[in-house]
């Protein structure tokens, strides 16, 4: 797939990887980015950066509203990629309640159908183009201490499945993007070992020129996905003995 001259909307903009792939996008010579945050206010630093091919647009993916106007006010968007998303480390029996747990899924999952559903027919009208939503190898390996993130990205990820075989008779390529553990704010009290999100923006634009349907960025996730096919049990076992103390000692720390 050729990027130049390409219109992209990118959710989660203002993000610690989103802001890597506004960079990537870039150099890649595409003629706009529709920089999508929550944050206005976050996104101003995206726009400021290179304001003739960055156009910050305001918007809460869970709102269907205004993810249909965004698709009317920006009818020349030949790439979408859904790269918006929130996590809670918490698990399902400690929580004091589930109003984090339905944010999650507003968000990750439901977030990416609106946003489907809203630009499905506008890559269609300008040829097909493709479609990106960010997974994470949790849409295939459950951690407990996040159980609900890794529930969001699995239906994430039975969502990218569906939008490739509903959109494949309009011409459009469908992407799932599955980063392992990336040094950004939403991880930085983690205590995992990381890559940097500039490896994550330079798969995400390997995997469009090649047209790859799932990309696995950073040697972290690469050793995940190993370990996923030779035992699906064997990394949540691990997860549910070690990282959970973990966890609650960071929080109480």
């Amino acid at each position: 797939m050729e990027l130049r001259n390409k219109t992209v909307l990118l959710t989660g903009a203002a993000g610690g990887i989103g802001r890597v792939i506004v960079d990537a996008l870039l150099a890649e010579q595409v003629e706009k980015i529709i920089a999508c945050d929550i944050s206005a206010t976050a996104l101003e630093s995206v726009f400021a950066r290179e304001h003739d091919r960055v156009v910050a647009y305001p918007l809460d993916v869970s709102d269907e509203t205004a993810a249909v106007a965004a698709s009317e006010a920006h009818p020349d968007v030949d790439i979408l990629i859904n790269c918006h998303g929130v996590v809670r480390h918490e698990s399902f029996i400690e929580a004091v309640d589930i109003a984090d747990f339905r944010r999650e899924m507003e968000v990750n999952f439901w977030g990416q159908v609106i946003m489907c559903r809203a630009f499905a027919g506008v890559l269609a009208a300008n040829g097909g183009g493709a479609m990106v939503n960010f997974l994470s190898p949790l849409a295939y390996i459950t951690y407990p201490f996040c159980a609900s993130y890794c529930a969001s990205k699995a239906a994430c990820r039975v969502l990218t499945d569906s939008m490739r075989a509903e959109l494949a008779a309009q011409g459009t390529f469908v992407m799932g993007v599955c980063p392992g553990s990336i040094d950004t704010p939403m991880m930085e009290q983690i205590p995992l070992p990381k890559s940097q999100p500039e490896i994550v923006a330079l798969a995400l634009i390997e995997g469009l020129v090649n047209e790859v349907e799932e990309i696995w960025p950073g040697p972290d996730a690469q050793e995940m996905r190993k370990k996923f096919a030779a035992d699906p049990q064997a990394m949540a076992k691990e997860a549910a003995a070690v990282l959970p103390k973990v966890i609650r000692d960071m929080q109480n720390s």
